[in-house]
């Protein structure tokens, strides 16, 4: 029947039932590609850096989404990540029960946008947010540049260390019957009620830190302190406007 010829009768259309192979790949792009190159290779993260907004991306990626410029500027990093979020589940990616919680997180990188989601190595008792993780990689003869490389991250460490009160210094060791100064300076700031949006990154890192019980460097003893003193403030000025009587404000 010529393509262009119009049925007039519906019980002359006719039909077969069969099956149509489709072949399809999915590709990670030249970025994506060069980041699973380098993992597989080199067992590092690739990032990208925008050359005009200064932010940094992992996974590497093109072009940066606030300029929509072009990133040429890549380089890999191998340090520390921290869990930025997690959740445990008690089953596969099939549905079948696990013997075990499995326990995920969303793991970024200080000063990098974007994070990877994978396993985390820890007891789901254990884990916490901001908790310091490195990732365990398969051995490089097993290695093909999927994200499987990556086995499961796990916590950098957690040996217990304290605090000293002179000049903040940090001394492994056990710690004490009284509890680390950093640890009540911490839950001190997260009490006050003070808005640490802006430092919600630094908060996280510092936060993971103490609860493993790692070494704070001079710098990271010097801000916590600071924002101790700002959280301080806060409260200070919270109450004061509690305190505050109608009678003693201006009307209007």
């Amino acid at each position: 029947m010529p393509i262009l010829e119009k049925l007039v009768q519906p019980g002359e259309a006719r039909h077969w039932t069969d099956s149509i192979p489709l072949e399809y790949h999915y590709t990670a792009g030249v970025a994506g590609e060069e980041f699973r190159r380098e993992l597989r290779d080199n067992g590092r993260f690739l990032v990208s850096k925008c050359s005009k907004c200064k932010s940094t991306y992992i996974p590497a990626r093109m072009y940066c989404p606030s300029c929509f410029i072009e990133m040429k500027d890549q380089f890999p990093i191998d340090k520390p990540g921290y869990v930025y979020s997690f959740t445990s589940v008690n089953r596969d990616r099939s549905g079948a029960e696990t013997d075990s919680p499995i326990t995920v997180g969303l793991v970024k990188f200080e000063g990098v946008k974007g994070g990877l989601v994978h396993f985390l190595d820890v007891d789901p008792d254990q884990v916490s947010i901001g908790m310091k993780v490195m990732p365990s990689l398969k051995n490089q003869s097993e290695r093909t540049g999927d994200i499987t490389d990556i086995r499961a991250f796990k916590p950098v460490s957690t040996a217990s260390s304290r605090m000293t009160a002179e000049g903040g210094k940090v001394e492994k060791g056990d710690v004490e019957a009284g509890e680390n100064p950093a640890r009540l300076l911490l839950r001190s700031i997260e009490e006050s009620g003070y808005p640490i949006e802006e430092d919600e990154m630094t908060i996280s890192s510092l936060r993971g830190k103490i609860s493993s019980g790692e070494l704070l460097t001079r710098e990271e003893d010097r801000l916590l302190h600071r924002l101790g003193d700002k959280a301080r403030e806060w409260r200070k000025a919270v109450k004061s406007s509690s305190e505050t009587e109608p009678g003693d404000t201006l009307s209007g």
